[in-house]
C-alpha cells in the first residue's frame, strides 16, 4: 500500500455567499457528512458513520469537494484502488448575511424553510442512531449533568439591545465549544461528541392584525 499525505487548513467559517453553494449544503445527508468529517475519513467509513449505501455518497462527495466545503487529506492506492480520505475545511459553514440582500434573487420564503428542514432531518437522523446505540436514555438519570440529553422550544423576548447580546453570548459559546481540544492531557475525561441544532428567527407579532 502506497500512501500519500496531503497538506490542508481548516479555516474558522466555510461562508455560504451564493444560492447555488447554499442548495449543495442544505441536504440532510450532507449535513451528516460535515458532522462526520470532523476527522479524516473514507467514503466508505462515511457511510458507516451514517448508515448509508457507500456508492451513492459519491455523487455528494463529488459536489461538496467541488464547492470547497470538504478537502482531501490523504491519498492511499489499495490493491491498485485509490483510496481518499476526507476532511471538513471549516470549523463552522455559515450563511453570509448578505446572501439574501444581494442582486442575486433569493426567495427567503422557500430557501429559510428548506435550510431549517435540511439541518432537523440531519438532527432526527442522528438522534435515532444515538438512541439506537443507547447513548439516549430518558429514563436514565442524569448523574448530575443538566444537559445530557436536552430538547426544549421556547420563545424568547428580545428588544435590539437584548438581541445583540443574546447573539454574542450565543456566538462566543459556540466559539468556545465548537472546536475539539487538543489532546494534551488537560482533558479530565472522554471526550464525547455531542450534536447541537439550533433555529433563531423572528416570529409574527401575535397582537398584531394578520
Amino acid at each position: 500500500m502506497s500512501s500519500e499525505q496531503k497538506s490542508y487548513e481548516i479555516v474558522e467559517t466555510f461562508s455560504i455567499e451564493d444560492l447555488e453553494t447554499l442548495k449543495i449544503l442544505t441536504h440532510p445527508q450532507r449535513i451528516e457528512i460535515l458532522h462526520t468529517l470532523q476527522q479524516p475519513k473514507t467514503v466508505k467509513s462515511i457511510a458507516a458513520a451514517i448508515e448509508a449505501d457507500p456508492t451513492k455518497l459519491y455523487y455528494h462527495i463529488k459536489k461538496m469537494e467541488k464547492i470547497g466545503a470538504i478537502q482531501v487529506v490523504e491519498t492511499n492506492i489499495v490493491s491498485g484502488i485509490v483510496e481518499k480520505k476526507y476532511l471538513v475545511t471549516a470549523h463552522n459553514y455559515q450563511v453570509d448575511e448578505n446572501l439574501f440582500t444581494g442582486d442575486e434573487p433569493v426567495e427567503s420564503e422557500v430557501e429559510f424553510p428548506n435550510m431549517v428542514e435540511a439541518v432537523f432531518k440531519s438532527t432526527i437522523k442522528q438522534a435515532k442512531r444515538s438512541a439506537k446505540a443507547g447513548l439516549i436514555d430518558m429514563k436514565k438519570p442524569r448523574e448530575g449533568h443538566k444537559l445530557s440529553v436536552s430538547l426544549s422550544s421556547l420563545v424568547l423576548y428580545m428588544d435590539d439591545a437584548r438581541l445583540e447580546e443574546f447573539g454574542s453570548r450565543m456566538q462566543a459559546l459556540m466559539d468556545d465549544f465548537g472546536h475539539k481540544p487538543a489532546e494534551d492531557g488537560t482533558l479530565e475525561g472522554e471526550l464525547n461528541d455531542y450534536i447541537f441544532t439550533l433555529a433563531f428567527f423572528p416570529r409574527p407579532n401575535e397582537d398584531e392584525p394578520g
